[in-house]
């Protein structure tokens, strides 16, 4: 989230759980957390690895004909401040917000601009609501991060209420349905990991890389390539720079060699990612900007607040389109609160 006012303690009880949402993402300072995991059934299978020097001053390139305008698809003002965007298989869009909801818009109205929260429907009813993914049997997935022992990965299956699968303490916060293992990797941001979670509820800890630690807030965003290969935002490194890392997946689930595949000040409050022909999406929040990183370390900034972004969240293109979903998490200015389109220009 973007900095506004220093964090208070954590052991302070709050209000409300959107506000512990913006107070952890919002600080600028040290996040210090509980330590991560809490269910007895959790078995852990680690990779850590030794953290990569970025040599070498990548290009950046400012690209106002990279894409169409920037349109509001879906307008959500007040206090109910979307945070993460999903597909299903039938080309719906889902977004969470964070007060509890998780809400869809039918493929049918993805091209209409100027909708309400109204357009859209309520699928599901949570403590709260992070980042939200779709299981290919129209299940939703939702991580809740409440700092409580509702903390976790919560399921909502088609026709029935939501109820936690894993409890997951720190900040779960994204999620990723690995379709190869039948599972979802989520990461915790306040420790710095990202788990493996089965339908059954079995959690494992899928990566511990140091590099997914910060002082402030670590692993965020996750997706993952055609060719499966997973990659992780990192919102807060070292001196005001974010970081993406990439993981191949060994042919048994398992991570392999984590590598940095950008850090620099470019990335910095890297939140949510996707991927396309191979190169990374990125929504910087604080900046205001969603860029591009192609493997060879170029970045593009292909829309900024000039275009209507405050603190984006999420970016992710609609299904075999190149179509730009973007989610305005617009903490400190809730009336800009909004699911937003642009069109990737080829």
């Amino acid at each position: 989230m973007k900095e506004l006012n220093s964090i208070r303690s954590l052991t302070t009880n709050v209000s409300s759980n959107r506000l512990t949402r913006r107070r952890l993402l919002a600080s600028s300072v040290a996040i210090t957390l509980g330590v991560a995991g809490c269910a007895e059934s959790d078995s852990t299978s680690t990779t850590t690895a030794p953290p990569t020097e970025v040599t070498g001053t990548p290009s950046e390139t400012q690209s106002p004909t990279a894409t169409d305008t920037v349109q509001t698809v879906v307008s959500i003002p007040g206090e109910r401040v979307p945070e993460n965007l999903a597909f299903d298989s039938d080309g719906a869009l889902y977004f969470g917000i964070t007060t509890g909801e998780v809400r869809r818009l039918p493929a049918e109205r993805l091209s209409d601009t100027g909708l309400t929260i109204d357009d859209t429907e309520q699928v599901g009813t949570l403590p709260e609501a992070i980042g939200v993914e779709v299981g290919p049997d129209g299940t939703v997935f939702v991580a809740v991060a409440t700092q409580d022992d509702r903390a976790g990965v919560w399921t909502i299956p088609p026709d029935s209420e939501a109820n936690q699968l894993v409890q997951i303490s720190g900040f779960p916060n994204d999620i990723l349905y690995d379709s190869d293992e039948d599972r979802v990797l989520v990461t915790e941001s306040s420790n710095g990991l990202v788990y493996a979670v089965s339908k059954d509820g079995t959690r494992e800890t899928w990566l511990d890389d140091n590099r997914l630690s910060t002082e402030s807030f670590g692993a965020n965003g996750i997706t993952r390539t055609a060719d499966g290969t997973i990659y992780v935002a990192v919102t807060r490194a070292a001196n005001q720079t974010g970081r993406l890392i990439e993981v191949p997946v060994q042919s048994d689930g398992s991570a392999g060699n984590a590598t940095t595949f950008f850090e620099g000040e470019a990335v910095f409050g890297a939140d949510g990612i996707t991927a396309q022909d191979g190169a990374i999406y990125v929504a910087a929040n604080s900046q205001n900007r969603i860029l591009r990183v192609t493997e060879d370390g170029d970045t593009t900034v292909l829309a900024t607040s000039d275009d209507g972004l405050v603190f984006p969240s999420d970016v992710l293109f609609r299904p075999s389109s190149n179509d730009l979903y973007i989610c305005n998490f617009a903490s400190d200015s809730p009336e800009d609160g909004a699911i937003l389109r642009t069109r990737l220009r080829v």
